[in-house]
């Protein structure tokens, strides 16, 4: 099944290194995910151009899940919100990541 993923983070920068490893795990498992990603300040930018499928939360936007929240709420994202472990993106444990997609 086809999904498509935006992470969001606090600035963008950690996002890149999760999005790239999940690129390799997502070729790898020949799955159909397209992956985006955007820091809280591009994430209405974000949902005003596309639906998504599933909102992937690192734990630095856990701070900020409130405001997240709001914007989803206004640009009327029925998106499935999954927050990473902390563990998760510390180690980079991609496969827990997919897998909490799969189950959802």
């Amino acid at each position: 099944m086809h999904k498509d993923l935006l992470i969001i983070c606090e600035t963008g920068i950690s996002a890149s290194l999760l999005v790239s490893k999940m690129l390799e795990a997502i070729r790898a498992r020949n799955l159909s995910y397209e992956i985006d990603y955007a820091p809280i300040s591009r994430v209405e930018e974000k949902l005003n151009f596309k639906d998504y499928d599933v909102l992937l939360l690192t734990p630095q936007v856990a701070r900020s899940e409130e405001k997240v929240k709001e914007i989803i709420k206004r640009e009327k994202c029925t998106a499935q919100i999954i927050f990473i472990k902390q563990e998760d993106f510390r180690y980079m444990n991609i496969e827990n990541i997919i897998a909490s997609i799969e189950e959802n």
